[in-house]
């Protein structure tokens, strides 16, 4: 009696956990499909820097003026370029545990506290100079956030100037009101697709993704009851489809939208179960899948000694010279520190850079510079190893978080990989054991990403066909379910669970 209590029990649970949470879990199978091809706008996208290639080309005044940090502070970032027709430092520092930041005209070391109204207008124009667009870029308002800049991400650049350029993509530009960065770039299409894709698949819903505390533990929560409810039904749908008395056979006791429902979800429940829980792991709930602290220690050794403002000061000012005799093009010019000491990347709008020492002379990351890297990264239990990886492997791929090629990839003897950017020696991601897990139980998982195109985008649309009519079939029993009033004890004779 107690057995058949508990089994009508979760049958009437699954009916109206289903009714409940099916509409959502439609909608993330609906935006998953037009995500495939459609992602969330940035101002990098595939092999395009857009911001980079926005940038003018920088003009060093004939007496650089650098702005007056206190000389024992370490340097944790720093920038040059140009704004609206003059160099500018955008820069971080740290003084004990105060950290500080500004912006900074480098002609006259004056700090820029907040970037006008025809500053940001002037962005704009450059942006569509450069980029070779027809319009006429005006400014509608300041704000804080909407749906393309509400991610945490954005927090330090807030709030932002909307800028329309009124170009034949309709282009909207988010200039940040603090460092006149453009920060996001979308157009009329890519608002669209985001309408129908990422913003709903993601939450990414201004009010609720702006708590972000809040809007992780919706992700998580949800993502998990949607693995019980999947788990839920595949055991109702395994239960019910018995050997029946009356034909010997085994069969479904549905008709109609409820045998499709039984029938598909046997197939496919599998699938559901599978998308539902590695979009619970995107949120690496609780810690888990996160990287551990051997990689941030790996990284530290590589970058080496903080480096104070005093130390880094004739740097910046043999980079202002350099910057006026070299005759090549360079648009953005960023600080970065390894082995303790200050290097410069010059990067133009056609992508291509270029590392320079602190004299300003080039300083490529060469053999000897790989190896010097390899053994401050790799640990100290066996020999250390380095590549030039030309081809994508199971960890550093397209679809992950970097996956420009080709790479220098330092593995170490524990099998933590290390991946540097050929050009200039940075260090653009760490495959560690919680990378390794999430590359398997995420990415693997909820995009299919270790196939190649086009086989994996086919199967992943056959996939998301069948988990999508599963999703799809129970919400529309749920909500005629509920439209008709039913009540929690009132399961149909079909329903009945199968002696």
């Amino acid at each position: 009696m107690i057995k058949a209590r508990l089994i009508r029990f979760l049958f009437a649970l699954h009916r109206w956990m289903g009714a409940t949470l099916g509409l959502l879990m439609l909608l993330w199978c609906i935006t998953g499909v037009v995500m495939i091809w459609n992602p969330y706008p940035a101002t990098t996208l595939g092999d395009r820097d857009y911001r980079v290639e926005g940038l003018a080309p920088i003009i060093s005044p004939d007496r650089i003026a650098l702005p007056a940090i206190p000389d024992a502070a370490t340097l944790s970032y720093a920038r040059i370029e140009m704004l609206a027709g003059r160099p500018v430092m955008s820069v971080a520092w740290s003084t004990g545990a105060e950290r500080a930041s500004g912006l900074y005209d480098l002609a006259t070391a004056a700090k820029i506290d907040q970037i006008s109204e025809a500053d940001a207008l002037g962005v704009a124009r450059t942006y569509l100079q450069r980029h070779k667009l027809a319009g006429q870029p005006t400014l509608t308002k300041l704000m804080e956030r909407d749906e393309f800049v509400v991610a945490g991400y954005f927090n330090n650049s807030r709030p932002f100037y909307e800028v329309p350029l009124n170009d034949p993509e309709q282009t909207v530009l988010y200039i940040s009101s603090k460092t006149g960065e453009v920060s996001q770039r979308t157009t009329a299409s890519l608002r669209v697709w985001s309408w129908l894709g990422a913003i709903p698949h993601w939450l990414y819903f201004t009010e609720l993704r702006r708590n972000t505390p809040l809007w992780q533990q919706v992700i998580i929560w949800t993502s998990l009851a949607g693995c019980f409810l999947t788990m839920l039904g595949v055991f109702v749908g395994l239960r019910q489809f018995r050997r029946r008395h009356s034909t010997g056979k085994f069969a479904s006791p549905y008709r109609g939208a409820k045998f499709w429902h039984h029938m598909i979800g046997l197939v496919f429940g599998v699938l559901v179960l599978t998308f539902s829980f590695s979009g619970f792991t995107s949120m690496q709930p609780w810690g888990w899948l996160e990287s551990g602290p051997a990689a941030g220690e790996a990284a530290d050794r590589y970058a080496g000694k903080p480096i104070t403002w005093a130390e880094a000061r004739p740097a910046f000012e043999a980079q202002a010279i350099a910057l006026r005799t070299v005759s090549r093009e360079r648009s953005l010019v960023t600080f970065t520190q390894i082995e303790g000491r200050p290097w410069f990347i010059w990067q133009s709008a056609d992508g291509s850079r270029r590392r320079i020492d602190a004299n300003g002379q080039p300083a490529p990351f060469d053999d000897a510079a790989r190896q010097r890297a390899a053994d401050l990264l790799a640990s100290d239990k066996g020999p250390p190893r380095f590549v030039l990886m030309t081809s994508a492997d199971e960890y550093y791929y397209p679809g992950a978080s970097s996956s420009d090629l080709p790479v220098v990839r330092v593995e170490s003897s524990d099998d933590t990989r290390f991946y540097l950017d050929p050009d200039t020696g940075s260090l653009r991601f760490i495959a560690d054991d919680g990378a390794k897990g999430f590359r398997i139980w995420h990415m693997a998982l909820h995009t299919f990403d270790f196939l190649t195109s086009p086989l994996r985008e086919i199967l992943l649309v056959l996939a998301m066909l069948g988990v999508t009519a599963v999703c799809g079939l129970g919400a529309w029993m749920g909500v005629k379910k509920l439209a008709r009033g039913g009540k929690l004890d009132n399961i149909p004779k079909d329903e009945k669970p199968a002696a």
